[in-house]
């Protein structure tokens, strides 16, 4: 193939790497302070062919976390539903999240989503959106498995599920500001534990020796 018949072709890139290195951009700098150029030398793209593929930087941010979130619901579903105790479910759930958190070479970078663009939800509508949707996503998660386990008498049949959920859900922020904040990864995990085995008594959760004891709801 000669130089001519080569010239003016786009060069190839990986999109799943590119839109990678973009949020950990995004992670390390903060939304605002992430700049074109930033992006641009971590996707090793220039910033036309950058603007080219992905658009504006707040395109190339909602791309990026939309993938993460794509990527890694598998896990955090996975996590939460396969394992039929509830306690177990919660712990490996939130270490799952801790280590996610605590994710970076010089400090943890907390959450891509909480820790990224929290500050820029009060002045644009279309982040305020994102932040919103993840809340819920948050929400409707727990809310779920604690159905399924009040449904598998792990939980007493009167508990409120949207309450239990707000306090899981407020444990899963108060980890993502910690780990912004410098908190090492075995002080998040030790947080995680300790917090979801306090939430569980305070439900009144049947202790992990009891399960095989107790007959499911028919």
């Amino acid at each position: 193939m000669n130089e001519k018949s080569t010239r003016g072709r786009p060069r190839k890139y990986d999109t799943r790497a590119a839109l990678d290195a973009a949020l950990l951009e995004f992670r390390r700098h903060g939304y605002t302070a992430t700049s074109l150029d930033h992006l641009s030398e971590a996707t090793k793209m220039a910033r036309p062919s950058l603007y080219a593929a992905f658009g504006h930087k707040r395109s190339i941010y909602l791309r990026a976390v939309g993938q993460y979130v794509e990527d890694k619901a598998v896990d955090w579903n996975r996590a939460l539903f396969d394992e039929p105790s509830f306690a177990k479910a919660l712990e490996a759930y939130f270490l799952i999240l801790v280590a996610i958190y605590s994710e970076g070479d010089d400090r943890p970078l907390g959450c891509p989503m909480l820790s990224v663009i929290a500050g820029e939800a009060t002045a644009d509508p279309v982040m305020s959106a994102e932040l919103s949707a993840a809340l819920e996503r948050t929400d409707a998660r727990f809310r779920n498995r604690i159905a399924v386990a009040r449904d598998d008498v792990q939980l007493p049949p009167e508990t409120d599920v949207d309450a239990l959920a707000d306090l899981l859900a407020a444990l899963q922020h108060s980890l993502a500001l910690r780990a912004r904040a410098g908190t090492e990864q075995p002080e998040l995990e030790r947080i995680a534990r300790n917090s979801v085995a306090l939430i569980l008594r305070s439900a009144g959760a049947i202790p992990v020796s009891d399960y095989a004891t107790v007959a499911p709801n028919p």
